[in-house]
């Protein structure tokens, strides 16, 4: 069933009115957080309802701090997540973008300590390389989809050829992960397990783009989110209703 990913961050009131806690489960988003932001996370967690999240490296983001994520700690933390803390579903591998080999080793490292990370290819790696993390692995984060969202025709051309690369060496449909790739002509234009995206409160609060109003001069880190995380609630819905007979065959393989 498609999971549609808000990513965890932006200015603390317009996420905590986005993130409020609601009478009825069911409208409470899923999350993505970033281990990078998780001391951030941690200290304004019990502001927000949501359904469950699952933990990223961050590694992109402490690239572009100069910083760096420390493997054996981030492998740490991942294990005593998945074992304690119910909510936490899924840990991403710690990936280096631009070295394939190296986002390899880290993940049969998270591996060997008895983390099951779920991999990463960034496009621009060989082909060969995301067929063989779908025959070793259950699932697979897709990354480096940002910068083509503003060339539609090579966006569509790129999955068009992942999910071919990817069907044909799992024998049939599987579980691909959309990082940071959450448009709606994506969401139902490729059959994914899940995406996740900053957008949501990037949007509205630092450019005054909301999917639900459209383009206001509106912005500012005191929004009021909520509408625009109950649009994307309802894209999610839209996206596991077209999905949900290829996406149980992608499980059942599993």
């Amino acid at each position: 069933m498609t999971t549609l990913r808000l990513a965890w961050g932006g200015p603390p009131e317009a996420i905590a009115k986005g993130l409020a806690p609601q009478d009825d489960p069911r409208d409470h988003p899923a999350l993505l957080v970033s281990y990078y932001y998780w001391k951030n996370f941690v200290k304004q967690r019990a502001r927000y309802g949501f359904r469950d999240y699952i933990l990223d490296s961050g590694a992109f983001s402490a690239m572009n701090s100069g910083k760096a994520i420390d493997l054996v700690e981030y492998t740490e933390r991942a294990g005593e997540l998945l074992r304690t803390d119910p909510q936490c579903t899924e840990v991403v591998a710690l990936d280096v973008v631009g070295d394939w080999k190296q986002s390899r080793r880290n993940l049969e490292w998270m591996w060997s300590r008895g983390v099951p990370a779920t991999p990463c290819f960034h496009i621009g790696a060989p082909w060969h390389e995301l067929q063989a993390l779908v025959k070793q692995y259950p699932k697979v984060n897709v990354g480096e989809l940002v910068p083509l969202a503003r060339k539609p025709k090579t966006l569509a051309r790129v999955l068009d050829t992942v999910f071919a690369h990817t069907w044909k060496a799992a024998g049939g449909p599987y579980p691909l992960h959309g990082l940071g790739c959450v448009s709606e002509k994506v969401l139902m234009g490729w059959p994914f397990d899940s995406v996740d995206a900053s957008s949501w409160e990037l949007g509205p609060c630092a450019y005054g783009r909301w999917q639900v109003y459209g383009d206001m001069s509106v912005r500012g880190g005191s929004q009021d989110l909520r509408a625009e995380v109950e649009w994307y609630l309802r894209l999610e819905r839209r996206a596991q209703h077209r999905w949900r007979k290829v996406l149980k065959q992608a499980r059942e393989r599993q």
